[in-house]
């Protein structure tokens, strides 16, 4: 399967799975540090603000010096993408502070420092994640939600299932759970198969792709999960069907490798 082409089509049925782009993400994959580094001066705040995140991905300590300067930055974009560089270089200061501001009584600030540390990489805070996690606001659960799936530690499926069903960020627990690779989802992902929210159905669909092209699945659920799958290739949701068929694929099976293949060449 071709990754791009596939995360074209997501990006193209759910635009919000695909997230922003990194206006330096060409510099990112070929590891231009020089490159970065010259752009954290730039006179445009979003430049600065995307060359920081983009040198903290690429754990380039020696632009330690450079992001700490920014977080002086008069622009409060810029002082969180270098606070989040920094935080993905290891601060531990730094990822304290976005730990401490899960506390925050703004929901507003929750969520933000809940994506921040899913994009920090600081595994030790999921634990802070999990007990923060308010059931009362939906933006805090999914900020939290994506957050779990970007940290990749399965001590928080169960929280994810509890999401999955309970109506709040059902979607954004569903592909979490997909990142996570833990066997024990698969239940309640094909559960999410019957669900009556479409995008549920093709967050679901995808995360069970994800855990069978892994090995990360339940076998005693493989032929549920093969079943309503097979349904929901002809699904009246055209964003659930391409997961449909993505997840088949994940399966190796060959009716979903065909309608994956279609869904690509009509692109």
């Amino acid at each position: 399967m071709n990754e791009e082409q596939i995360a074209e089509k997501l990006a193209e049925f759910e635009p919000a799975w695909a997230g922003r782009p990194n206006l330096f993400d060409k510099q990112i994959a070929s590891k231009d540090v020089k490159a970065l580094v010259a752009r954290l001066d730039d006179q445009l705040p979003g430049v600065r603000a995307d060359a920081a995140e983009a040198l903290g991905r690429l754990k380039e300590l020696s632009a330690t010096a450079q992001l700490k300067a920014l977080l002086r930055d008069p622009e409060p974009s810029v002082r969180r993408s270098a606070a989040v560089g920094l935080a993905s270089l290891g601060d531990e200061g730094i990822s304290q502070e976005f730990v401490k501001a899960l506390l925050d009584p703004s929901a507003k600030v929750v969520a933000g420092a809940a994506e921040a540390l899913g994009l920090s990489g600081f595994k030790a805070a999921v634990p802070y994640l999990l007990k923060a996690y308010r059931t009362d606001h939906p933006r805090v659960a999914a900020a939290i939600a994506v957050a779990l799936g970007r940290l990749k530690d399965r001590q928080a499926v169960p929280w994810l299932l509890q999401a999955l069903k309970s109506g709040l960020a059902p979607v954004e627990a569903a592909m979490a759970l997909g990142e996570l690779g833990d066997a024990g989802a698969t239940r309640g992902l094909c559960e999410a198969l019957g669900h009556d929210l479409p995008s549920l159905r093709a967050a679901a669909a995808r995360s069970l792709g994800q855990l069978a092209r892994g090995g990360n699945f339940d076998f005693i659920q493989k032929d549920t999960a093969v079943s309503a799958l097979h349904r929901l290739v002809s699904d009246s949701d055209p964003r659930v069907q391409f997961c449909a068929a993505l997840g088949l694929a994940g399966f190796g099976d060959p009716v979903g490798k065909q309608k994956l293949q279609q869904h690509l060449s009509s692109t």
